[in-house]
């Protein structure tokens, strides 16, 4: 006959409720390392969006400047560059 009292040993609800603990903690535990990755890439995309509105603007700022000139030029890359990095 099953034992199903406090100290049922293994087959008992206590062995129960561990192995259902230990599936639980498994879960979370699995949880957390994937919100870590996503975590990680979100920050990656968000560096390669700014690093891709800073040369974007350097481009624009330097097309800009070159109707004065190659130090328009220069000086609008510098300018574009620092303007598209703050986006």
């Amino acid at each position: 006959m099953a034992q199903y009292g406090i100290g049922a040993g293994a087959g008992g609800l206590t062995g129960y409720g561990i192995q259902q603990q230990e599936e639980a903690m498994g879960i979370l535990g699995k949880s957390a390392a994937e919100e870590q990755e996503r975590n990680m890439a979100n920050k990656a995309a968000n560096q390669q969006r700014k690093a891709g509105n800073a040369q974007l603007g350097s481009t624009l700022g330097a097309m800009a400047g070159s109707m004065f000139g190659p130090v328009g030029s220069m000086v609008g890359g510098l300018i574009g560059g620092g303007l598209g990095s703050l986006f």
